[in-house]
């Protein structure tokens, strides 16, 4: 008999107590007949705000309007150049040409995954004009803050963390997102802090950059049918998402203790040629479970014949997109390029099974 499928995520699996607050918190928003931009929303803002080392926080409608709003916020224009990385799954690079930057592409570092701090070093000097750096917690990895921030400050760039992946993680004690200018979340259903929907926040380190996005998210309004920001679009967090965001963020960091311990033990699992993108320390969320292999397709190969899920984040490079290959015309990229074609996402989430986990680990030692 064929073992159970085991999936990468599975979002029909719930936590009874998490269920119940979840249903309270649907009934009382109900109730209040208040659905946007009402209470819930302004204490999510606060309650993120104290998180990120007093940041004032913008709650929006999705992580990919978050990292536009960031942009036009702190007034990246047409024709800016912008550096980001080019193997986080094209956001950052998207919301930089929907502005209408220019994106410079950074290489990663070849252990970590993350931002490489030379490639970055480069790039400035290729391209002194660069106005703000986009750096990706990618995998909920932070990258290396302190040394970014350094280059960043000391050329009077703008410095933008995309948190999408990475709430609840810490460096040197510093919150990410509480690094940048300005930092981004992204609340979709597989995120760590997650709602039942979209949702998105940004988060800055001014006052009043937070609320020159504020108006942008809002149609542009400095009050009522009053249109005082050019580009300004309709992107709220509705009060049922941010109820529910309130309620899962005393999970947060339990939840990701054990996404830790989960990528920790496949780590353990795996012999030299192989390695977990991954840290023991509260800078690695675990949101993913991503793996570096010498040999992909005979591994996937062994998941598949154990009926353990895969996946891949993410198997296309930015200047690899068919829609974008304009923009990169002779970019080369080796350490993403030798990503791309190693990289495989395990299961990893809250509610896995410690039978599920030890089929996992089974499996990584046999490859």
């Amino acid at each position: 008999m064929k073992a159970k499928f085991i999936p990468t995520n599975d979002l029909a699996r719930w936590d009874v107590a998490d269920l119940a607050d979840i249903t309270k918190s649907l009934t009382d928003v109900a109730n209040s007949g208040n659905f946007m931009r009402g209470p819930n929303t302004a204490a999510l803002e606060s309650e993120l705000g104290q998180i990120l080392n007093d940041t004032t926080v913008v709650c929006v409608g999705n992580g990919t309007d978050a990292l536009v709003l960031s942009l036009l916020s702190l007034g990246i224009k047409h024709g800016d150049k912008v550096a980001t990385v080019a193997n986080a799954g094209g956001y950052a690079t998207g919301a930089i040409l929907r502005v209408g930057a220019i994106p410079i592409l950074v290489d990663v570092d070849l252990n970590t995954a993350q931002m490489s701090t030379a490639s970055l070093s480069a790039q400035l000097e290729a391209n002194a004009e660069v106005k703000a750096v986009v750096v990706t917690h990618l995998y909920g990895l932070m990258a290396d803050m302190q040394l970014i921030k350094e280059m960043t400050k000391s050329n009077g760039i703008l410095l933008i963390e995309d948190c999408a992946q990475a709430v609840g993680a810490k460096l040197g004690g510093i919150s990410a997102g509480a690094w940048g200018d300005a930092s981004t979340f992204s609340f979709y259903p597989t995120k760590n802090l997650a709602c039942l929907g979209d949702g998105g926040a940004v988060a800055f380190k001014k006052s009043e950059t937070a609320e020159i996005c504020r108006r942008l998210a809002q149609y542009g309004w400095s009050e009522r049918y009053i249109i005082s920001e050019a580009n300004g679009m309709n992107s709220r967090l509705d009060e049922v998402q941010a109820a529910i965001l309130r309620s899962r963020l005393k999970r947060l960091n339990h939840g990701n203790q054990v996404r830790r311990s989960i990528v920790n033990r496949y780590s353990e699992s795996l012999d030299k040629s192989r390695y977990m993108i991954f840290s023991e320390s509260e800078s690695f969320t675990g949101h993913l479970a991503v793996m570096v292999s010498p040999n992909r397709q005979a591994d996937i190969d062994r998941f598949t014949l154990a009926n353990v899920g895969f996946g891949i984040h993410y198997p296309v490079l930015d200047h690899q997109q068919p829609a974008w290959s304009e923009h990169f015309v002779g970019v080369s990229l080796p350490n993403s390029e030798k990503f791309v074609e190693s990289i495989i996402t395990l299961p990893c989430f809250p509610l896995m099974t410690s039978d599920e986990i030890s089929r996992v680990c089974k499996v990584l030692k046999s490859l």
